[in-house]
């Protein structure tokens, strides 16, 4: 093949002595120029792709941003790699610059250093606030109300920041869940839950340090023979920023021989597909996670639950709310069960109302250390896991612990046999802004209520249609969209609320750790719903009012308005911070005049730089030295050929190569007939009519400057050259404020042909820009092509066809080259884009009627 090429070349190029020297040069010039085009794109696709992610604040994982910015500067390196390999010895410099840029990119991403080494465990009765660093604000905070409020508090342990770091350190573990993490990357429940599995196995496999070993029983032999509760304090759990509940795992009943792997499940749990999509769409980093643990003793409770000492839902009533359950509390935060509530004024300390459920099953420790599930009979059912005393006394301890802390507070509690009241927990309490009392219900929504008198977790109103999910599988399948509709409020289902218009749930209530994370995501949420399973499974569209407890056949458009939440106050998440301090490294342009002396290598101050210096010089390289066209580069004659050049790697062209000048008569290469004949067959019909607005106006004046005509001589391009081969052709065109790609191969094979279409720039605003590529994006997804919008580029490929439809397509791609230049200036009214639309339809019909003609004419023609 090779010969062949050789032959051609001499042909075409006027060398009859074949001298393979000069061949060899030109066509080893020539796919480094193709190779480093190839990377070029990449390189400018994975630039958009990340500044459209910092700017939308989608949810991304440190490792995804990690990994874009590795992509992006292996692209960036291949370019670099192959202008030296084009030019040896004349750009060597740039490997410096870049290797200067890519440690600045590391810098970006370091976090805060690892502390001095600490213990790795620390006695409960030791443990104060200032000690989160190492215990976390769990552990931490209740050794602070033991030590400054004298309240009780389990004995225990816990198991420190230190000692996380150790565990991991000393197995390579860190190194191994980063490697983990990179392979299943990815945002999908499948792929995360996949994920955790694999991170759950080399967390189970991995030892555990002597040193580890060891503190753990001393403090067991201390306490003596006791079940413990093993649960997380995870570094930033239960903080304001991020509560966590219910994301990690709790091991109860454990005995002092079990706590390891206890530990080791609750590590393990940071990284479960639950807790990851919690911590993706709050921005965290999963890369400086830490997971300390408590390790408390479990009380033997007669009842338990949770105290919010200001309502959740924002009304501002001077009171606190009360709720248990008979038996251990977990019932209560896991969503298991209806729970009792008891209202307590706040300035009285009396109770003003209580709600008695029916509770159908209660926890309980059993003598053997496990937790057991029991049914509840007879009059058990109805009698109230706790006295009114019990209540008002519990009101008291919460106002104790909210005045301390200066906030308000979710705390967790635990009545032992011996009447000992237990704090288990506290944290910041999030609070909904306050809900308006709701209108009498309008004509729009009388008499199509499903459901009444649920029990308001999250306010807001939503519509969707109802999905039941009661399994794995079911999570799996779980639409976008929809209305989860569960039997439970179990916290595992919160790695589905991202992508739920509102939940309802039959058993749980407003204080679970559901709830709580519905709050957080601003998901309307009804948990509490008898009968809800039942009667909604099946219905369709639903409206779920989480601020009236009512759900209402099909969408009630006005009370979903009404009903609107004020978005939540932005925030710049912890991987934001991350992704634009990276993005200062790889984005901006500097280098943008390369007439002026300051276009050096050594003035590239980004990855951007780079990529415009790399394409510029190879374009030098490839096809001019100084102001004269390179041998084999033959300007392109004939009446609108304006500035195009051509370079024929191998049978695109007939005739002698000797020539200055070719004709598109001389061109047999089906590819570029077919992307010429679209440029040219039907005549622009010019700009759009200029805009009597200031700052547009200007804009439309640098539209129509002659100087920035496609092909004309200016400082933005002076030349566009087309590559071809027998098969191939390649379209470098830089015109006016536009910058586009055009590449095709049209064999016989269809496995090998494709078309590929690279579009960016423009002299609009950037709304109106990307309206454009949205617009062109439109017509090539009608033929086949996937697309992809990165702000106003755009991105599309269609691969595996027919050599036929490769040709059409270059005529299409051809035609829309020539056609939407410009129109970005009209793209703000969508009378103008219906029309530009439908006119772009009717022309590329009339074009390809007459493209089979126009390449039998060129002896193109399968």
């Amino acid at each position: 093949m090779k010969t062949a090429i050789r032959t051609l070349f001499n042909f075409i190029h006027g060398n009859p002595e074949g001298k393979t020297e000069a061949v060899d040069t030109f066509l080893n010039k020539s796919e480094e120029f193709r190779l480093l085009l190839s990377a070029n794109g990449k390189a400018l696709e994975l630039m958009a792709e990340m500044t459209e992610a910092a700017q939308t604040g989608l949810p991304s994982g440190i490792t995804r941003v990690r990994a874009y910015s590795v992509m992006v500067a292996s692209s960036v390196r291949q370019m670099i790699e192959r202008l030296c390999l084009m030019a040896p010895g004349k750009y060597d410099g740039l490997r410096d610059v870049f290797n200067d840029i890519v440690l600045a990119m590391d810098q970006a991403f370091a976090g805060p250093s690892a502390p001095a080494k600490g213990p790795v465990v620390l006695a409960l009765r030791q443990v104060r606030a200032k000690d989160m660093p190492e215990t976390g604000s769990k552990v931490a905070l209740l050794g602070e109300i033991r030590s400054e409020l004298g309240l009780e508090v389990p004995h225990g342990f816990a198991i420190t920041a230190s000692a996380f770091r150790l565990f991991l350190e000393s197995n390579g573990l860190d190194d191994e869940i980063g490697r983990l993490t990179q392979i299943h990357d990815g945002n999908s429940l499948t792929e995360l839950t996949e994920l955790g599995r694999t991170i759950r196995h080399a967390v189970d496999m991995a030892p555990m340090p002597p040193e580890l070993e060891e503190a753990v029983e001393a403090q067991c032999e201390r306490l003596g023979d006791i079940r413990f509760a093993v649960r997380s304090s995870a570094l930033g759990e239960d903080s304001e920023q991020a509560g966590f509940a219910g994301q990690f795992q709790s091991v109860l009943g454990v005995r002092p021989s079990q706590i390891l792997d206890a530990y080791r499940t609750v590590v393990a749990s940071m990284y479960s597909a639950t807790a990851l999509t919690y911590v993706r769409n709050r921005g965290l980093r999963e890369d400086e996670m830490v997971m300390a643990a408590g390790c408390m003793e479990m009380i033997d409770a007669v009842a338990g639950g949770v105290i919010y000492t200001r309502p959740p839902m924002g009304h501002s009533d001077g009171s606190l709310i009360v709720t248990a359950v008979p038996g251990l509390p977990c019932a209560v935060v896991d969503g298991s069960s209806l729970v009792d509530s008891w209202t307590v004024n706040r300035e009285t300390g009396r109770v003003l109302d209580r709600d008695v459920a029916e509770k159908e099953i209660r926890f309980v420790l059993a003598s053997t250390g496990k937790v057991r599930k029991e049914k509840l009979y007879g009059g058990r059912q109805l009698a109230p896991a706790i006295s009114d005393g019990d209540a008002e006394r519990l009101a008291a301890m919460a106002l104790r612990i909210e005045r301390y802390f200066g906030r308000p507070q979710d705390i967790e509690w635990a009545k032992a046999r011996d009447g000992r009241i237990v704090i288990l927990q506290c944290r910041p309490l999030t609070v909904c802004d306050p809900v308006q009392p709701a209108p009498p219900v309008d004509e729009e929504s009388r008499g199509m209520a499903l459901l009444s008198g649920c029990i308001p977790a999250s306010p807001g109103a939503a519509a969707g249609y109802v999905v039941k999910v009661e399994t794995e599988e079911d999570m799996f399948r779980f639409p976008d969209g929809a209305v989860l509709l569960a039997r439970t409020a179990r916290p595992q289902l919160s790695a589905l609320l991202p992508r739920a218009a509102a939940l309802v749930a039959e058993f749980g209530s407003s204080v679970g750790h559901l709830a709580n994370v519905a709050r957080e995501y601003s998901i309307p949420a009804l948990i509490g719903a008898p009968g809800a399973v039942e009667r909604l499974a099946g219905v369709g569209m639903v409206t779920v009012n989480g601020s009236s407890g009512t759900i209402y056949l099909g969408r009630r458009q006005r009370m979903i308005d009404r009903e609107a939440r004020p978005p939540a106050r932005s925030r710049t998440t912890d991987v934001g911070l991350a992704l634009q301090g990276v993005l200062k490294h790889i984005t901006p342009l500097n280098l943008t005049d390369p007439e002026s002396p300051e276009f050096r290598p050594e003035n590239c101050r980004s990855l951007h730089d780079i990529t415009r210096f790399c394409h510029e010089k190879a374009v030098f390289e490839m096809f001019a030295q100084g102001d004269r066209p390179l041998a084999g580069a033959r300007r392109l004659a004939g009446e609108r050929a304006m500035q195009y050049w051509l370079v024929d790697i191998g049978g695109g062209t007939r005739g002698s190569g000797g020539t200055k000048s070719i004709t598109i008569e001389d061109v047999c290469a089906s590819p570029m007939r077919a992307l010429w004949y679209g440029m040219m067959a039907i005549p622009w019909e010019g700009p759009p009519a200029p805009r009597m607005d200031g700052f547009m106006s200007v804009l439309t004046s640098a539209a129509q400057n002659p100087a920035l005509m496609p092909g004309a001589r200016n400082d933005m391009g002076e030349r566009n050259y087309f590559i071809v081969g027998r098969n191939y052709c390649n379209l470098q065109s830089r015109f006016g404020f536009h910058f586009c790609t055009i590449e095709g191969f049209a064999g016989d094979d269809p496995n090998s042909n494709y078309a590929l279409f690279q579009f960016k720039g423009g002299g609009a605003s950037l709304d109106r820009r990307h309206a454009r590529s949205k617009l062109v994006a439109e017509i090539l997804e009608r033929r086949g092509f996937i697309a992809e919008i990165r702000e106003d580029a755009l991105f599309a490929r269609l691969e595996g066809v027919t050599r036929r439809a490769v040709e059409q397509t270059m005529a299409i791609l051809g035609y829309l080259l020539m056609h939407t230049r410009q129109i970005d200036m009209s793209m703000a009214d969508p009378g103008t884009v219906i029309r530009y639309r439908d006119k772009f339809e009717a022309d590329i019909e009339t074009l390809l009627d007459g493209l089979d003609a126009e390449l039998r004419e060129g002896g193109c023609a399968a």
